[in-house]
């Protein structure tokens, strides 16, 4: 299915059980790859982390994702590097090249990683995403 994504998006399945019963759901969480590494990054210093916990949501501890691509399965970002909303018709890989790059080198340059904002191309941009519940979206 030929689509206009994003690179760094993807879908993953949050399983949530619910207090008092014995149901649990599973609940489509989408993620930003890039936004995650950038939160990774700022959590390493303490000015840096104080911005990290304003742009993250709560992973669920007794959920389990279906793929954790960012290798951290403690980070899910509320907002994409350009600090606007995550979603499938939004992250188009001319967003992220427009807008999320230069905002994730930004940021990361106001917080001293010049070398890191600097690696940053906006390859990843590129359509290949790695679409993992597609059916339940």
């Amino acid at each position: 299915m030929q689509t206009n994504r994003c690179g760094h998006f993807s879908t993953d399945v949050e399983l949530l059980s619910l207090q008092h019963s014995a149901v649990v759901l599973r609940v489509p969480v989408r993620r930003c790859a890039l936004a995650e590494r950038m939160i990774a990054l700022l959590s390493k210093t303490e000015d840096g982390r104080e911005v990290a916990t304003k742009i993250q949501i709560l992973v669920s501890t007794g959920g389990t994702s279906a793929k954790d691509q960012s290798g951290d399965s403690g980070i899910r970002a509320a907002f994409g590097p350009d600090l606007e909303a995550i979603t499938r018709a939004d992250c188009t890989p001319s967003r992220c090249r427009e807008s999320c790059t230069p905002g994730y080198q930004q940021v990361l340059v106001n917080f001293g990683y010049v070398a890191e904002a600097a690696e940053e191309s906006g390859s990843g941009c590129l359509e290949g995403s790695s679409e993992t519940v597609d059916a339940i979206i």
